[in-house]
Order: C-alpha cells, then structure tokens, then sequence
C-alpha cells in the first residue's frame, strides 16, 4: 500500500530506524553478529533523535497512520531479531558458565595440587 508522502521529522526518523531495523534483521540471519552490534548503535542513536523532537505538535491521520505502521514493522523486526538473536545468546551465556567453571576448578584444584606437590618436597 503506498502512502503519500509525509514530510514530518518524526515519520522521517521512524522510516530511519525501520531502514535500520530492517538491516539489522538481514545481519542477523546471516549471523552477523559484529554488523548487528554497529547497526544497534546507529539505532539507538535514531531512537534518540526521534525522543528529543516535538511530539506535541498535531499529526495529520495519514501521518498518525504512517507512524502506526511504521512503528508495527519495527516491532516486527525487533521480534524477528531477538528470536535469532536469543539462541546465540545462550549460546554464549553457556560458554561463559562453562570457561567460568573451569576456571574455579583450576582455581580450586591448582591451588591444592600447588600445596600437596610443595609438602612432599
């Protein structure tokens, strides 16, 4: 459905972040994980911007429903994202528990075979 143009400063930093958003869901399908974390950065800055402008001014309905479906689409796309994202992240969460456990083994062990080695000499 094509919309007519609106030329309001809010709509235009809503069609940013959903250029972003939708770059962002693109990256990660493709597991590009660095280029998501680049693309966040630029979209939150987007988010920024939108907060410090003026959202007391009147909207016309076709602005009201531009930004209504721009807003569903990013949504959309921040769903589709964290559902990549979230099995990664877990991923990651049981490497860290797994490094974190060894690590207090060793700790733990190291310290006591240090002792016992040094009590027999």
């Amino acid at each position: 459905m094509a919309f007519p143009p609106v030329s309001s400063p809010i709509v235009a930093c809503y069609e940013q972040i959903l250029a972003l958003s939708a770059r962002m869901h693109e990256a990660a399908q493709g597991a590009d994980w660095d280029t998501v974390t680049t693309l966040q950065q630029a979209y939150l800055a987007q988010v920024e911007r939108l907060r410090g402008l003026d959202h007391d001014a009147p909207f016309s309905d076709a602005e009201r429903m531009r930004r209504y479906q721009l807003l569903d689409r990013i949504l959309t796309y921040d769903a589709r994202i964290r559902d990549l994202a979230l099995p990664q992240l877990k991923r990651l969460g049981d490497m860290l528990t797994s490094s974190r456990r060894q690590f207090e083994l060793s700790a733990a062990y190291g310290a006591t075979a240090g002792a016992t080695s040094g009590a027999t000499t």
